[in-house]
């Protein structure tokens, strides 16, 4: 691999370096070596649970059958009964395929380790609502140790590249990093039904001792919910089928995320707050702690779909990282405004982080996503469809509304970087808006034992109205802190020795107040 950028190379990425997408083409169901991740601590999070004895509600007394393509009847009718009684709803005896299955107040579903509720392989008779469906519930629970199995590799296409890169090159090129990524995702077929759970407008919701497996979209989704308690929690994805993000809460306020396990394509948990997806206003007070996780996008996330406010939100004594394939995770923390929200006072602690490629990225810019999409046409590319032109709102209604302020992020080990930290505000139509308050504290960064292409770059863009992703900035001049647009800025015992070999500075600011 080429260890300079040449000019020519340069006008090449310009001109010819869009994105790889795969449009064409059937599911490939063909599952390649380390598409799932070989550390999988399953029994660490996950145990034997004794089914209750009292007022249970047997799926298979009700015409459950593991022979039949669609329990989704007797299962339904099954929740009926037990949301009478609040009651509790048994799946065992082994593997249910099902279409959607609506969950009522009031009900616990038990699925007992050893069996499952799964897809079925066409992705018919889901209507993108999922496996797992519940709207309005109050009071509900999933538990027993046992599955809802998604069987992703149904729903996308031929990747690319003929197999997983699990080595890595002899340089670091972020460009060569980002298309290497993505001739390796299993990009949306349009039979794509949906993900695993999806609850919208639910509160009081418990999830304990529970696996999702294979997820063929986002895995967990919580929309608008309130007061939400999940821990024990396994999430085990393939880790290359686009759009297969862990927990996804949007919306949602009072959530507790505790010892759970993610590994998985896209984001491993995301915070979002949109129109689109159903925002009415703030959310506020997440707490995400002793997870592990294991993302081929980024670990943890606020953004990218932010028009609504975010606030008061914890991570802390987690564990971020990449095994077995190349490239590493995109950024550990990311703290991200790109639609018009206000997202605050957010804190991030004692994380350790390996083969992450970005540690810690803030971005605020001015994307104005509810101008151009409505909630039916935000998803389209990621169900393997073309996007319609369609708003949420007015142009206005949240254009240049955004901001970014008071970060804290204190004790992060970040062992094989490849890329600096990120801060970076925006300039746009004349106009600069920067994040605020941001402080790092005792942060040590390490960065892997590889040589970086000189790329040196005559202006680095703004890029302020595009998709925010630390990978969006190429070839840094900086090894430790690139910040830009920023006010406010405090670092405390920030440690980063120089990599190997290397052209860069240590720490780059511009406009930094």
């Amino acid at each position: 691999m080429k260890d300079r950028r040449t000019h020519f190379d340069k006008l090449n990425t310009l001109l010819f370096g869009k994105d790889l997408r795969i449009t064409k083409g059937e599911p490939f169901i063909e599952i390649y070596p380390f598409d799932f991740s070989s550390y999988y601590p399953e029994d660490e999070y996950i145990s034997y649970q004794d089914a209750p004895k009292e007022n249970v509600y047997d799926i298979r007394d009700f015409g459950a059958d593991t022979s039949l393509d669609d329990n989704a009847e007797y299962i339904n009718q099954a929740i009926s009964k037990a949301a009478e009684a609040g009651g509790t709803v048994l799946v065992d005896g082994g593997d249910f395929v099902t279409t959607t299955v609506t969950l009522k107040s009031d009900v616990t579903l038990f699925i007992a380790r050893g069996s499952a509720l799964c897809a079925n392989k066409t992705g018919e008779g889901y209507n993108h609502l999922g496996i797992i469906h519940a709207d309005g519930a109050d009071n509900i629970t999933l538990t027993g140790g046992g599955k809802v199995k998604g069987n992703g590799e149904y729903f996308g296409r031929k990747p690319l590249f003929d197999a997983n890169m699990t080595e890595h090159p002899d340089v670091i090129d972020v460009i060569k990093m980002r298309r290497d990524c993505r001739a390796q995702i299993r990009f949306a077929h349009e039979s794509k039904y949906g993900g695993p759970i999806y609850f919208k407008e639910c509160t009081n919701v418990t999830a304990h001792n529970f696996i999702i497996e294979n997820a063929a979209h986002w895995s967990f989704r919580l929309d608008c919910c309130d007061a939400i308690n999940i821990s024990d929690f396994v999430i085990n994805n393939n880790r290359h089928t686009a759009n297969a993000d862990g927990f996804d809460i949007a919306g949602s306020s009072n959530i507790i995320i505790d010892h759970c396990f993610i590994s998985t394509a896209d984001d491993g948990i995301c915070l979002k707050n949109a129109i689109w997806l159903g925002g009415k206003g703030e959310m506020k007070n997440i707490t995400v702690r002793n997870c592990e996780v294991i993302s081929c996008a980024n670990s943890f996330k606020i953004g990218t779909e932010t028009t609504y406010d975010i606030t008061d939100v914890l991570v802390e004594n987690c564990s971020f990282m990449m095994t077995d394939i190349y490239p590493g995770t995109v950024s550990g923390i990311a703290v991200e405004s790109a639609d018009g929200a206000v997202v605050k006072n957010i804190t991030a602690r004692n994380i350790k982080m390996n083969r992450v490629t970005c540690p810690v990225f803030v971005r605020l810019c001015n994307r104005n996503r509810a101008a151009e999409v409505t909630a039916e046409t935000a998803n389209a590319v990621e169900f393997g469809k073309k996007r319609k032109k369609a708003s949420s709102a007015d142009k206005d209604t949240f254009d240049m509304k955004g901001a970014v302020e008071n970060v804290y992020i204190e004790n992060i080990t970040a062992t094989d970087a490849e890329i600096p930290i990120i801060l970076a505000g925006f300039t746009q139509k004349g106009v600069t808006k920067r994040v605020e308050n941001i402080t790092l504290k005792n942060i040590d960064m390490r960065y892997a034992p590889y040589k970086e292409v000189y790329d040196k770059r005559a202006f680095i863009p703004e890029y302020s109205d595009v998709y925010p992703e630390s990978w969006r900035f190429r070839n840094l001049p900086a090894y430790g802190i690139w910040a830009r647009h920023v006010k406010g800025l405090k670092l405390l015992d920030f440690r980063c020795p120089p990599p190997r070999s290397t052209w860069k500075e240590k720490i780059i600011t511009e406009d930094v107040i």
